[in-house]
């Protein structure tokens, strides 16, 4: 019989690549992550993981059982939140990924809610950018994450994951005062912008706008 907490880190394998990430997720050694994956081969009776370089991989027959586990995790998953919805008072642990626009303005009063209605649910949260958010809640590291996406640039969303929109929110571009000129992206080229930090969704989109109208523009003239 293959037991579940070995066939968990396999599929933590296939998630997050590397034994050591594997390891510090779990709070567990990587010696020890090795020797549990050791004792699954041995369960299996097939071979699991192979090295590529100082890397190892999963085998075709580990991806069968990747999949098997997370069927199995998805179903117990399930039977735990049907049993939480059979007793009168919902209790537990929600943990929560949200970016810090969303912790600012859409957490509190959602948090207010729950107290009120479910005073025995735990919550906790924490702040992360959409991207990996996302992929935390994949990895199940957290249950739910609230994630932006902006016109033309979405993060990345595994299939399995459901979708809910919550709201929509206009962007504006702030200008400095006395600029009434300026009536389009296009207009602003020449000033000094500031934006998100490298690397985020809002300021990829807002460098793609940026290249869209500059090109418009080197079109039009």
């Amino acid at each position: 019989m293959l037991e579940m907490r070995r066939l968990r880190l396999l599929r933590e394998l296939k998630l997050r690549g590397t034994i050591g990430a594997v390891a510090d997720a779990l709070s567990f050694s990587p010696s020890s992550v090795s020797q549990q994956l050791a004792q699954l081969e041995r369960e299996a009776g097939v071979p699991l993981l192979r090295r590529v370089g100082r890397r190892v991989v999963l085998t075709p027959q580990a991806e069968i059982l990747v999949e098997h586990t997370t069927a199995l995790l998805e179903r117990l998953e399930r039977a735990e939140t049907e049993v939480n919805a059979s007793l009168a008072n919902v209790s537990g642990t929600i943990r929560v990924a949200a970016f810090q626009s969303a912790l600012l303005a859409l957490v509190p009063p959602a948090l207010t809610i729950l107290r009120d209605d479910y005073p025995d649910l735990r919550v906790e949260i924490t702040m992360r950018e959409p991207e990996s958010g996302l992929h935390d809640v994949w990895a199940r590291d957290h249950d739910l994450v609230i994630a932006e996406q902006y016109p033309a640039h979405a993060a990345p969303r595994p299939a399995d994951l459901d979708r809910e929109e919550l709201c929509v929110d206009p962007l504006r571009l702030g200008l400095p005062p006395g600029r009434d000129d300026v009536r389009s992206i296009s207009d602003a080229r020449r000033l000094p912008w500031v934006m998100e930090p490298a690397g985020t969704a809002s300021r990829h989109f807002a460098e793609q706008v940026c290249r869209v109208a500059a090109s418009s523009r080197t079109s039009a003239t």
